[in-house]
């Protein structure tokens, strides 16, 4: 390899990790039939299955699908999940229901609200971040309907000042916010469904979440199975584009 390529992959490399350098991997889910439910970011946050779901082919590997009614998977509340001012949330996902406003994962209830995915009746992406006092719901919905049995990434982030949500990587709506994330303090993340209910009938792959905004295509590649580190996830990124 010539001085000149080197120099460029080291100057792309610590170019990727201090765009990011704030943001860190609060949890990945792979949902690969040997790591279940685990958290394979290394943090603890393991989630608790509910229900039945079946281990079928993935986007990569395994995913959990889901039967629309009784399945879903908890992951316990925790500060990395809950004090946030900012995050990005991400995964593969293939609708096996359509026709009803499911979860396919947040943090909240009804009225009390931090954080989600949810598909809307007609089909189209939903994600929304509840900020500041008093549960301000900054809502943005998507113009494309998904399809049963397609697989898509969806992918939807907050920097403080505004909420998107992309799916395919393409940009599907947008909204301005500010202030912190309201605080759901002892409500799990879920997915699958809202707490229990709301429930996405359909296959999830795949499912991370960071604690700051970071670029929809930083998201779309699988995971290393172990992310242990930003420096050393942005080196595999370059390695496998070469």
């Amino acid at each position: 390899m010539s001085l000149s390529r080197i120099a460029c992959l080291i100057f792309c490399l610590f170019g990727i990790v201090n765009f990011t350098a704030n943001a860190e991997l609060v949890g990945y889910w792979s949902f690969d039939a040997a790591d279940s439910a685990d958290d394979l970011s290394g943090n603890g946050h393991d989630g608790v299955i509910h229900g039945n779901p079946k281990v079928v082919a993935g986007k990569f590997g395994e995913a959990l699908a889901f039967n629309g009614s009784t399945d879903y998977v908890a992951i316990p509340d925790a500060p990395a999940i809950s004090e946030l001012e900012s995050l990005s949330m991400s995964a593969w996902i293939q609708p096996l229901k359509l026709g009803a406003w499911v979860a396919v994962a947040e943090k909240g209830i009804h009225l009390n609200w931090s954080y989600g995915f949810f598909i809307e009746p007609d089909g189209t992406l939903s994600f929304y971040v509840s900020t500041g006092p008093g549960n301000n719901l900054v809502c943005c919905v998507g113009n494309a309907a998904m399809e049963i049995g397609q697989w898509y990434h969806i992918f939807g982030a907050y920097d403080g000042k505004s909420v998107k949500a992309y799916v395919d990587g393409k940009l599907e709506a947008e909204m301005p916010g500010a202030d912190a994330v309201h605080i759901t303090e002892g409500l799990p993340f879920t997915i699958g469904s809202r707490n229990g209910q709301n429930h996405f009938g359909g296959a999830v792959d795949e499912v991370a979440f960071w604690d700051e905004a970071i670029p929809v295509e930083e998201s779309m590649d699988p995971l290393p199975v172990k992310p242990g580190g930003k420096l050393t996830t942005a080196w595999g990124a370059i390695k496998a584009n070469q």
